[in-house]
């Protein structure tokens, strides 16, 4: 047996090899409330063989550390230069394999000893420090045991005095969407049952610690038809509310309200979600009235109107932007005071929403008109999804794992308010992501792999993937690089630019990075 430490924020592969020199000692630099992470490489083992894995400080177990065997997914093709997967005869350069090949992300809870599967593994230790725990070096002790044959390696941190704050209403506004229904469906649940209730909690809990604080509710999962109309399920939807408040989350995200019609990109005006009527038309609105005030009454009984935000509809363009306006001022009406949150990339829809959410790539070509909307007090978030490709950060199978994290140093760099992303487990009907990462089916447009999800369905639960730990880290660096804005812009700025300069402009080094985080908590200290 061959093994090493490997950084936490470098993939893996099942044809990874341990170096000519292992490496038996790794260096890490934590805030307080922060989470020592780090990654094991193995070779040389034999099937069906036992192993054990142990971690211990000062001679004593390590009270709430956690082992992940890491699992292999596939990547069919690249992700895009532009969006999407490779268009023939236009490779992507900026990739950190050519397809196929596989990549370890997701990560399953080990709990005792692992029965070995093939002459490689791959771990994850993870190993939380608490808000209140001393600053200071610690050293962690971690023993690997096979076949008799046993190895110890050493994970040494500082602990800086600087706290990471809590999840909740103030931290970093961040939604990743997900899907009520097919977590029933993944996990072999009846929907709304007992089991999937359950079910959605362990999922809302890995999204709060994933430091996820923004939760959406679509409208067909907590609207019904009844008599040919939709009803809202006041029951169903104030207990979706407490689950994920009990969770630690806190903002709501209302469903959108309309969609393209046939979801067609080229469509000039949007249909209802709830009903096949367009929006903007004399049904649409009678329609749309008896949704939204259903909604809003439940809203002003529960006290819930300074926590949600309202999409209207996704993605307008140019050619939907007219349609949009008039949709916008009908969801005042019968929402009112809601502010409006929709994934918006065209700056001239000035005045319809309140919280703008270009892509990254986006923003970048029009900040200039973005911080405009900002001093007029509109909020700016971001997006990432099957777009952008190439350099640009996104958080995608084929891209450095660096990459989902330092969205949260541009984020601090611009000046962003929040990020969105569609996909924590929008799976499709009938595709295993542990057989398939692009989806659905291969083509031109297919979603780019690990864009659909980033959390995967395990036996017992959701299993967080390396991508989102790797989000995590980015958005707990935000909170204290905020904080270092507020105390000292200059010293702000020397700190983030060796790590990151624009959405495509950033480090690609491991060991920069590192140095970037030691910098910013000893500017905090």
């Amino acid at each position: 047996m061959r093994a090493e430490l490997r950084d936490s924020l470098e993939f893996l592969f099942p044809d990874s090899l341990v170096s000519e020199k292992p490496v038996s000692r790794l260096k890490l630099d934590l805030a307080r409330g922060g989470t020592a992470s780090v990654h094991l490489l193995l070779n040389g083992l034999k099937a069906g063989t036992g192993l054990r894995c142990r971690v211990r400080c000062g001679g004593r177990p390590v009270a709430g550390a956690r082992w992940f065997r890491l699992a292999a997914v596939p990547v069919e093709v690249n992700t895009g230069l532009e969006a999407f997967v490779e268009k023939e005869g236009e490779p992507n350069p900026y990739v950190i394999r050519r397809a196929p090949f596989q990549v370890y992300d997701a990560m399953e809870p080990v709990a005792g000893p692992l029965r070995v599967a093939g002459p490689t593994l791959a771990l994850r230790l993870q190993v939380p420090v608490g808000r209140k725990e001393k600053p200071g070096n610690r050293r962690y002790e971690i023993e690997i045991e096979a076949s008799g044959e046993r190895q110890s390696f050493s994970l040494e941190t500082l602990v800086h005095r600087p706290a990471i704050p809590p999840v909740g209403k103030d931290s970093f506004p961040y939604t990743n969407w997900f899907w009520c229904e097919p977590i029933a469906k993944n996990h072999k649940l009846e929907a709304w049952s007992p089991a999937h209730w359950r079910m959605l909690e362990r999922y809302a809990k890995l999204m709060a610690s994933a430091r996820q604080n923004t939760f959406l509710l679509s409208l067909g999962s907590v609207f019904e038809t009844k008599n040919g109309r939709p009803v809202l399920n006041r029951p169903r939807l104030r207990r979706l509310v407490k689950l994920f408040t009990d969770a630690g989350l806190y903002y709501i995200e209302g469903g959108h309200l309309a969609t393209r019609h046939k979801g067609e990109w080229a469509a000039t005006y949007f249909d209802l979600v709830l009903e096949p009527v367009a929006a903007t038309s004399p049904e649409g609105n009678a329609r749309l009235a008896s949704i939204g005030r259903q909604l809003w009454s439940e809203i002003e009984r529960q006290g819930w109107g300074n926590r949600w935000l309202q999409h209207v509809a996704d993605e307008p363009t140019a050619g939907l932007a007219a349609d949009y306006r008039v949709l916008c001022g009908m969801a005042r009406k019968y929402l009112p005071g809601l502010p409006l949150l929709d994934a918006t990339m065209d700056p001239a829809l000035a005045g319809s929403v309140d919280i703008w959410c270009p892509l990254n790539r986006s923003y970048q070509k029009n900040r200039e008109r973005f911080v405009e909307y900002q001093l007029l007090g509109d909020l700016v978030w971001f997006y990432t999804c099957c777009s952008p490709g190439g350099p640009w950060l996104n958080r995608l199978l084929d891209m450095e794992l660096l990459r989902p994290a330092l969205l949260g140093w541009g984020a601090a760099h611009f000046g962003l308010d929040g990020f969105l992303h569609w996909g924590l487990n929008y799976l499709q009907p009938g595709r295993d992501p542990f057989r398939t990462s692009v989806m659905p089916p291969i083509t031109p447009k297919s979603w780019p792999a690990g864009d659909t999800h980033v959390v995967y369905p395990g036996p017992d639960g959701p299993w967080s993937s390396l991508r989102l730990e790797a989000q995590r880290e980015g958005f707990e660096d935000y909170e204290l690089l905020r904080r270092l804005r507020d105390r000292n812009p200059r010293r702000l700025a020397a700190v983030i630019r060796p790590v990151f300069r624009a959405f495509d402009d950033y480090t690609r080094e491991t060991a920069v990075f590192r140095r970037g985080r030691r910098a910013l908590l000893a500017a905090l200290e």
